[in-house]
């Protein structure tokens, strides 16, 4: 599954793609392309399986549980994402950072995200503690435990936040079928 984002620099614009995959290239692209490792996506349809897998339809990080690695060459894991559920009720923070390093992950981002969620869904949920708040907490304590992160939000909600956290990229959405969108940090 390829979706084409755009990133945004200073200096000028240009056009990226990012690529939310179930496994890394084996070998590197040569390019600058950016790659949300979902190992997750195993079974679910190309187009629909990030927007089903935010459901409770199964455990998204189950994968680290089993005997899996992230493997990409060299040349290309500093553009690898490692697509976690944040708000993981099966098992710690703490604990799901753990297993996260030893996996060879050193770059996570929210896929799939809570923010998938709108309306009375959303407002459910944000009553439980379970929104983009909580999933920036998480991230900032990824962060300040040596991981690289990005952030995936709705597009409506993007708003600067003083709460110390320094996402790479942010991923952008308006919900399903709209595309995501890909803002470099």
């Amino acid at each position: 599954m390829s979706i084409k984002a755009v990133e945004r620099r200073k200096s000028r614009d240009r056009v990226q793609r990012v690529h939310i995959v179930e496994r890394p290239p084996l070998v590197t692209d040569g390019g600058d392309d950016v790659y949300i490792v979902c190992p997750w996506m195993e079974g679910l349809a190309e187009d629909s399986g990030p927007w089903l897998a935010a459901l409770a339809i199964h455990d998204c990080n189950a994968f680290i549980d089993r005997d899996w690695t992230l493997n990409a060459p060299p040349t290309l894991r500093a553009r690898c994402y490692v697509g976690v559920f944040a708000l993981d009720r099966l098992r710690s923070t703490d604990g799901l950072l753990s297993l996260l390093g030893k996996r060879s992950v050193e770059r996570i981002i929210n896929f799939p995200s809570v923010s998938f969620f709108d309306s009375a869904m959303a407002k459910t949920l944000g009553s439980l503690g379970l929104d983009v708040g909580a999933e920036r907490e998480f991230l900032a304590k990824a962060q300040a435990a040596g991981f690289h992160v990005a952030l995936c939000e709705r597009e409506d909600e993007v708003r600067p936040r003083e709460d110390g956290l320094r996402p790479d990229f942010r991923l952008t959405h308006r919900g399903p079928p709209h595309p995501f969108a890909l803002t470099i940090c």
